[in-house]
């Protein structure tokens, strides 16, 4: 049951939220010591934007076989993705974390759920507002996406856009399909999201 297009969400409360995750966000992306930032301040801003209902995306996950399955597709679409675009010239930057998975073992679980938290927030609130499921998926990943870009950023705004579109609104856009297939669960996109970055950091 979907408890969480209900919830009557104030404008205040969203900008707060908001602030909350663009805050977090940033912190992680700028400095290696504020891994935890986008953990806390998602959990601060969904307690904010939906208060208790915030409980019901820690349901276990419904359909668990879902999880590896879509772990494959992405990895596999983003393999095709990054060897066309090679073959046709451009040259997109790799995340700064590949080949140092064993210094983020311990982390990367927080970090990732934080970054859960922020796509699944943004999804919840524009279907909360009024959005199809539909266009607040693509809401989500192109927000999910355009986020990454001073992360991957390659010296041109075309390329880098493409890059995250492609490749991180992709992957916002299976990782939400997941957590709805699971029953609007988070541990659902958490899991499918820890099981690709473990294999792209390890290459």
């Amino acid at each position: 049951m979907d408890y969480l297009v209900n919830v009557k969400i104030k404008w205040q409360q969203l900008i707060i939220g908001s602030a909350l995750l663009i805050m977090g966000f940033g912190l992680l992306s700028l400095f290696e010591w504020t891994w935890w930032a986008l953990f806390f301040t998602s959990i601060l801003a969904w307690v904010v934007v939906f208060g208790p209902a915030s409980k019901e995306i820690f349901t276990f996950p419904r359909k668990f076989w879902v999880i590896p399955c879509a772990a494959l597709f992405y990895l596999i679409f983003g393999g095709v993705i990054s060897a066309l675009t090679k073959s046709i010239g451009f040259d997109w930057t790799s995340n700064p974390a590949t080949g140092n998975l064993m210094l983020l073992i311990f982390k990367l679980p927080f970090m990732l759920m934080g970054e859960e938290l922020l796509g699944i927030g943004v999804l919840e609130v524009a279907h909360n507002k009024g959005f199809s499921l539909t266009i607040s998926n693509l809401i989500s990943a192109l927000v999910f996406g355009l986020m990454h870009v001073f992360v991957y950023w390659d010296g041109s705004i075309i390329s880098t856009v493409i890059h995250v579109l492609l490749l991180q609104g992709a992957a916002r856009l299976i990782f939400n399909y997941v957590y709805i297939i699971t029953g609007r669960s988070i541990w659902g996109s958490w899991c499918t999201h820890v099981l690709v970055d473990l294999v792209a950091l390890s290459l």
